[in-house]
């Protein structure tokens, strides 16, 4: 055992995530060793690359990538020397951090990972050797390790390295003390918006009275999601945000930030070699001010690094993603979550906000209308979202380290968004399909077998707010707004809340509609359909062409079925100079915006509901 208890940060942490009261996190720190088995040194050996963090002279974290000669791992990179430490012999490059922040006998973190099987080990210490040599390009690396731990692999995403010995590095950017209005480069927002995988370094500066008990110590870790899961502020343009995950629960990382509020965040493009390094100060943000930065991700905390140091190198890292692979994400990685200030239209509603599951009407087996009741009125553009919390039903869900038969059920909040079908000042109505063995949908499909006026249930569901800019363009008086709409199944929801919309507008807008819906219910889907488009020929023209391999008399004039799929050829026979709004599954999307494409339309041209929130 290498600790003494948590530290106050550690504490701090735990008690914030609601911890203190499970004895098994309280007795976790006991986990950690003060010894590395020397077997963790061919551990370390096979990994491709080490991450480390140092301080500079104003105690400021650093990450830096210890990578071996010529992308060649084994022993000539890192062994045992005995008394628990490790020889790393690493190449190292202009712009590297540890150029600047390395000496003898300083604290110094590292995390092996070995990307191809998940395998990772986190180990901390200090320098009882460090030397530069051959033009400060080899680094010889002498650490005393005295705590060390395994650790949760479940968001690493897996990748294959082959030696990449032919790097020309280069520092193309760096600031290393950002001024008051500065900002990162806009290549480097899109570098770290591209990015799977972070580096997270940090610091704890024991205070004076704990100083015996609990040392000052560095931690390096690493965080793993889907490209783009750490967002960037373009408010100010160097204020990032990483959510945190469920994990082990031992909350190192964060309770060092808790204690000590400085970090470094390393980003690694593996294909190219550039390597991205960040220093700044950082902050954990729970409830409330959490919700207010990312409005979905509202199970865990955040943590923000506010950007103060950076440097940017090109062709460093000298191995690289093996040619022709692609890294395989982790299954544990939730959707990527925005900042509140990404998502146009976005409104949350007042905390703890709940409506009223009212009635259900049921279509089909599968596809079916829930209204939902408000106490306070509503603003809702026509297209636009309801996020929804179903915790209020279902209950929190119970903590799961790994789920490996379900493993988005680890990170699941029970929140989630639909597009809203119908509304009013304190109505709206969500139609949705029954996903098999969803977990939200399966419930609320199950109230629709019992009764139709669910009301006398007395259901509330927490009401998060209203997303998206999937809307209705605003009217031009005396012209005509042409729109061409394009929904695959479900996809139509959106839709029916727009033309009840102009059911009901009054402005004398006037709008010619084509729709093109592909569904294979067009029984339950064009009577939906039928029913929202009941409108006025002077206000609105309307014509659809429905494709399907079920004939269906559509009731709809200027109507024409195709028993087919929607393909380029029939796009190209398409008026293309409309407004274009695009709605359905991924794949639907993809093969109508490959035909577009064909068409001459970019995908820029067209607005889409990405459904994911």
């Amino acid at each position: 055992m290498a600790l003494n208890g948590w530290h106050v940060g550690e504490r701090e942490i735990h008690r914030k995530m609601n911890y203190l009261g499970d004895p098994a996190v309280q007795s976790m720190f006991t986990w950690v060793s003060d010894e590395i088995d020397p077997g963790y040194a061919q551990f370390h050996a096979q990994c491709h690359f080490l991450p480390v963090t140092t301080l500079d002279s104003t105690g400021r974290p650093w990450g830096s990538i210890l990578a071996p000669q010529g992308g060649e791992t084994g022993s000539k990179f890192i062994r045992y020397i005995g008394g628990s430490r490790l020889r790393v012999t690493a190449e190292i490059w202009e712009g590297e951090p540890i150029i600047r922040t390395g000496k003898k006998n300083m604290l110094v973190a590292g995390i092996g990972i070995h990307f191809p099987t998940r395998m990772r080990n986190k180990i901390a210490g200090y320098a009882t050797g460090y030397t530069l040599s051959q033009g400060d390009r080899l680094l010889e690396l002498d650490m005393r390790v005295n705590e060390t731990i395994g650790n949760c692999p479940k968001y690493i995403n897996i990748r294959k390295f082959t030696p990449h010995p032919n790097s020309h590095p280069k520092v193309a950017a760096e600031n290393l003390d950002l001024k008051e209005g500065e900002r990162l480069p806009e290549n480097l927002i899109d570098f770290i918006l591209e990015s799977d995988t972070v580096f997270f370094g940090t610091t704890y500066v024991a205070p004076a009275k704990d100083a015996d008990m609990f040392p000052s110590h560095l931690g390096m870790n690493q965080r793993g999601g889907r490209k783009g899961f750490i967002r960037v502020s373009r408010k100010d343009g160097r204020t990032l945000a990483m959510p945190d995950y469920s994990g082990n629960r031992f909350m190192t990382s964060l309770g060092n930030v808790e204690a000590t509020s400085l970090a470094s965040f390393t980003f690694v493009n593996f294909e190219t070699g550039a390597v991205l390094y960040l220093t700044g100060v950082a902050e954990n943000v729970f409830g409330e001010d959490a919700r207010r930065l990312m409005p979905m991700h509202s199970k865990n905390a955040l943590t923000t690094l506010f950007v103060t140091g950076y440097t940017f190198v090109l062709d460093a890292l000298p191995v690289r993603q093996t040619r022709g692979t692609r890294a395989e994400p982790s299954l544990y990685s939730p959707p990527i979550r925005f900042l509140a200030e990404e998502k146009a239209g976005l409104t949350l509603e007042k905390p703890n906000q709940m409506v009223l599951l009212s009635r259900i009407d049921l279509h089909s087996p599968t596809i079916a209308t829930f209204w939902f009741k408000s106490p306070t009125p509503l603003t809702i553009k026509p297209g636009q979202a309801a996020i929804l919390s179903f915790t209020g039903l279902l209950g929190q869900p119970r903590y799961a380290h790994m789920a490996e038969s379900n493993p988005k059920s680890v990170n699941d909040d029970l929140v989630r968004t639909w597009t809203i079908s119908a509304s009013s000042t304190h109505e709206f109505a969500l139609t949705m399909r029954e996903i098999p063995r969803g977990v939200i949908t399966g419930a609320i499909f199950n109230l629709s077998q019992l009764l139709v006026d669910t009301s006398v249930l007395d259901i509330h569901l927490g009401f998060i707010g209203i997303s998206g800019s999937f809307s209705l363009p605003p009217p031009v008086t005396g012209s005509e707004t042409k729109l061409l709409w394009i929904a695959g199944g479900i996809g139509i929801t959106p839709f029916l809340s727009m033309l009840r919309a102009l059911k009901e507008d009054d402005s004398g807008r006037r709008t010619d509609i084509h729709m093109i819906l592909s569904t294979r219910e067009p029984d339950v889907l064009v009577p939906l359909l039928m029913e929202a488009a009941d409108i006025s020929s002077d206000k609105v023209k309307f014509e659809l062409d429905l494709f399907t391999t079920k004939s269906q008399a559509s009731g709809l004039i200027n109507a024409r079925e195709h028993p087919k799929r929607v393909d380029y050829k029939f796009l190209q026979s398409v008026e293309l100079e409309r407004k274009i709004y695009l709605c359905g599954s991924k794949p639907f999307e993809k093969t109508i915006l490959e035909g577009l494409a064909k068409c001459g339309v970019d995908s820029d041209q067209v607005t889409m509901e990405s459904f994911s929130y």
